[in-house]
């Protein structure tokens, strides 16, 4: 894509770029005529947008003449839910950054707006959700000053209440068990000081306590429990009987102080919370259940039912560090029947900033879980800067103890910051977008990872893909589709060198949001025939076995249960693949073994695929939506 440096450049920006000085290429390479087929490399289709008017610099599959207003803009996705009935819910984050005239830090916490959400097909339709915004704290929110309650005129200056009290921007979802969406935590963005009069001060986004629930079968949202906590990128993760265990964020990002409470002072939260199902209320996990972790934690349910973190989130400079960053080095697993924390051991590299963690297919006898990380940055805050190439996996061996080890892998083809993996239904990974730099650290420094890259449990190794057409850095996402596809989308960044959004020539990344989506095809979609499901069950039991009719029984190789997306930040804690053993089959069906327990299927929505053998590797159905340990409900039919 070109780039044009525009008269209203930010000097913040260009100073900071021109310091590092980092050259880069300016244009893309030509293709070649030996060009791999998309049998090797896949392809990318082109990009789309919701129609509609289109917004300043919008990128490529828009639609409609460009408006004037930056609040107008559509939102890019942030954060994605595949849902049960094969729509798309999504989210935008860091709402008005267009807005920014002069600097981040002294503006975003007034003109910052409220993210926006969207529901899509793949057939080219759009709805909004009712409330667009998640419908949080209408009526203002009880912010956490440094100063509370400060009499007049000094409450004008240390009380702004902003003007987005309930942003969904850096919240955490999971899909509940009947396949409605929790989304628990966001932000709270204001001044503090604030300048009265104007729309200047010293920003905080504040975590939120509120947790809403996205109704799918009417396109609503509505509030539910509250949090003891606010909490600014915590992690959910589905517990084995389907209540949701949430840890870390952070109350206040930039001034973690808390004058009532000093003891929580300059870390994030370090309490961890439970949210009930029979009640949609949380309770506090006791000083047991206390850690320190990063921001957005790497976590896991582990087969034997334990919360397992995987020593990696968000390192997010200059703010959001903790004092006692040192013990996030070290992998631990949470006894949610204990309610206790226990240390594991240190991963090999130790502790990765942003980078992406995956547990790779769990199958029979399920006695253990591997981890895939890779790329990043080394370190907590500041952490590294420049992205790395390393790729480990690290496993947890549930059978005996959870006994910890670690192990490197071979080198990733790209290094790449902020790299969003999707786990295939055949076992595979493929990692897609980011960074070659930290662009938190340095916002608009770094040139964009275009090409996708497979990892091969088998030989653990990378290969190269084929590349997408948009940059996606800060805040991209990807998702698996029902059809075997994966929906790259995002990339929403924070004003170049937190300056204005310049662009910046020489190859560096776009510093507009980019609402529009591509769909990648892996490479299976093109070694043959696809194998397909003819009838199968829409709830599966735990225990025992069921049947799935296919007129492919003789060369199905996998069965494969794939937990619906729902991503944000790199984080999907109940992303999973579990490879269901095969008990026998007949000319028109195979015959399967349900999952054992809900500490290995914890219950919801799953995507279920057949996998047919080729001499290029598997080759996956399009899935059947499934409820594992519960009915599914009607509105799962609509489409």
């Amino acid at each position: 894509m070109k780039r044009v440096l525009p008269a209203a450049a930010s000097a913040a920006g260009l100073l900071l770029l021109a310091a590092l000085a980092v050259p880069g290429p300016a244009f893309a390479p030509p293709a070649r005529a030996d060009t791999p087929p998309a049998a090797q490399v896949g392809r990318f289709g082109p990009p789309f947008a919701e129609p509609g008017p289109s917004c300043p610099h919008e990128a490529e599959g828009s639609t409609g003449p460009a408006t004037a207003q930056p609040p107008d803009c559509k939102p890019a996705a942030v954060s994605v839910v595949i849902l049960p009935n094969g729509r798309v819910l999504y989210w935008d984050g860091l709402e008005a950054m267009e807005s920014v005239h002069y600097g981040v830090a002294a503006e975003f916490g007034d003109v910052a707006g409220m993210d926006q959400s969207r529901v899509m097909d793949l057939h080219g339709s759009w709805e909004t959700p009712d409330p667009s915004d998640g419908g949080a704290n209408a009526n203002g929110y009880d912010s956490t000053y440094l100063v509370p309650d400060a009499p007049p005129p000094l409450n004008e200056v240390l009380n702004d209440p902003g003007n987005a009290p309930g942003a969904l921007f850096c919240s955490s979802q999971v899909i509940l068990r009947d396949g409605t969406v929790l989304v628990a935590g966001g932000t709270n963005y204001y001044s503090e000081p604030h300048v009265p009069g104007t729309p200047y001060g010293v920003a905080e986004l504040e975590g939120l306590r509120n947790s809403r629930l996205f109704l799918p079968r009417s396109n609503r949202w509505i509030q539910s429990g509250w949090m003891h906590h606010g909490r600014w990128y915590p992690t959910l993760v589905t517990l084995a009987n389907g209540d949701v265990f949430v840890a870390s964020g952070v109350t206040k990002l930039v001034k973690p102080l808390y004058p009532e409470t000093p003891e929580d002072s300059g870390r994030n939260v370090v309490q961890t919370e439970t949210y009930h199902l029979g009640t949609r209320a949380w309770t506090s996990n006791g000083t047991g259940g206390d850690r320190s972790l990063p921001l957005f934690p790497r976590l896991h349910l582990l087969p034997d039912g334990k919360v397992y973190y995987d020593a990696g989130g968000q390192t997010f400079n200059p703010f959001g560090q903790a004092y006692d960053e040192a013990l996030w080095n070290d992998a631990a697993a949470y006894d949610p029947a204990a309610r206790t924390w226990t240390d594991l051991g240190t991963p090999a590299l130790a502790f990765r900033g942003s980078a992406f963690s995956v547990m790779l297919p769990l199958r029979a006898p399920y006695a253990k879980a591997s981890f895939l990380s890779a790329g990043g940055v080394f370190g907590t805050t500041p952490g590294s800067y420049v992205a790395n190439p390393t790729s480990q996996i690290d496993t947890v061996d549930t059978a005996h103890g959870d006994a910890f080890s670690s192990e490197l892998t071979g080198m990733l083809n790209n290094a790449r910051w902020y790299s969003t993996a999707v786990v295939l239904p055949t076992g595979q990974v493929i990692a897609f977008s980011g960074a070659d730099r930290d662009e938190v650290d340095a916002p608009g420094s770094g040139f964009p990872v275009a090409q996708a890259e497979l990892f091969d449990p088998a030989t653990k190794t990378w290969a190269p893909l084929a590349s997408g057409t948009d940059d996606r850095t800060y805040h991209n996402t990807a998702v698996l589709l029902p059809d075997g596809r994966v929906l790259v989308g995002g990339h929403s960044p924070i004003g170049t060198g937190y300056g204005a959004q310049t662009e910046v020539p020489g190859g560096f990344s776009n510093p507009w949001r980019d609402p529009s989506f591509e769909v990648y095809s892996p490479p299976y979609l093109f070694w043959g025939p696809r194998p397909a499901i003819s009838n199968a069950p829409d709830s599966v039991g735990y225990r025992g076995t069921f049947t799935i009719r296919t007129p492919d029984a003789a060369r199905i190789g996998t069965v494969a249960l794939v937990r619906n997306p729902a991503l944000t930040h790199l984080t999907d804690a109940d992303q999973r693949v579990v490879d269901l053993r095969i008990v026998s089959r007949s000319a028109g069906s195979v015959t399967v073994a349900r999952p054992p327990s809900g500490a290995l299927a914890p219950p919801g929505p799953y995507l279920l695929f057949v996998n047919a053998r080729s001499d290029r590797g598997l080759i996956p159905s399009v899935a059947r939506q499934v409820f594992v340990g519960g009915r599914a409900p009607a509105w799962t039919q609509a489409g």
